[in-house]
């Protein structure tokens, strides 16, 4: 088995097959995400005409130090393909996402997105959803109501901190509660407990909208679609 920097980067070299002329790509956030803005950047140094639509900040300047033409949703409210990673990949292709933090602007992207892509390594794919924290996006005032009803779905929260100490705030202004969930056995279920809530924004359970993940072992890639099935 390969390492898991390598497997990313076979990952992310597998999605630009689903890269064309003339589409307009929403450009995830994160390392294997990243991976991928930097290989498209090269395709577009060689003559490809794509337009990006980034998903954070960091990935804008990112994909506009490479020079990818860097446009936004009210320019282009269809997106063609997605290309973004995964804290964890479960069956159904269930996700988990939000670790870095753009969970909005990501499932924004999805969803404006005829197909959307999912790139990682082999070590994201688990059989239930839950072991990395869950992320909730919520207002500022409403993160101590959020977090005792988010309680009563035996959800422990913590507000998601910087290294020195501060609180992590979104492009938007909002906190995000980092919540441990165990395994969850219906996320559909938790996805529409959380949803109800006032005053959260949004959380990080992506459910029925991946089309495919490009999962690598650093050795191969193999293609895990939302029905079960597989190629390698």
């Amino acid at each position: 088995m390969g390492s898991i920097e390598y497997a990313k980067e076979l990952a992310a070299k597998k999605s630009l097959d689903f890269i064309e002329d003339g589409m307009v790509i929403g450009l995830g956030t994160g390392s294997t995400a990243t991976r991928f803005i930097e290989l498209l950047g090269e395709r577009v140094k060689r003559g490809l005409k794509i337009r990006g639509i980034p998903t954070s900040k960091t990935s804008k300047e990112l994909a506009q130090s490479l020079s990818i033409p860097v446009t936004d949703l009210q320019q282009c409210p269809e997106i063609d393909v997605a290309i973004d990673g995964a804290d964890e990949i479960g069956p159904g292709l269930a996700l988990i996402k939000g670790g870095g933090g753009a969970l909005l602007h990501e499932k924004i992207i999805a969803s404006a997105s005829k197909r959307f892509i999912v790139i990682a390594d082999s070590s994201k794919v688990v059989t239930h959803l839950g072991k990395v924290p869950l992320p909730v996006e919520v207002i500022p005032s409403a993160s101590p109501v959020v977090a005792r009803k988010l309680a009563q779905f035996v959800l422990r929260s913590t507000i998601r901190r910087l290294k020195n100490g501060s609180e992590f705030i979104t492009e938007e202004g909002n906190l995000i509660l980092d919540c441990e969930c165990g395994e969850i056995q219906d996320p559909d279920a938790l996805a529409a407990s959380i949803r109800k809530i006032v005053g959260v924004v949004e959380h990080g359970l992506f459910l029925h909208m991946a089309e495919r993940a490009l999962v690598s072992d650093g050795v191969g890639v193999m293609t895990l679609f939302r029905g079960g099935s597989h190629d390698v």
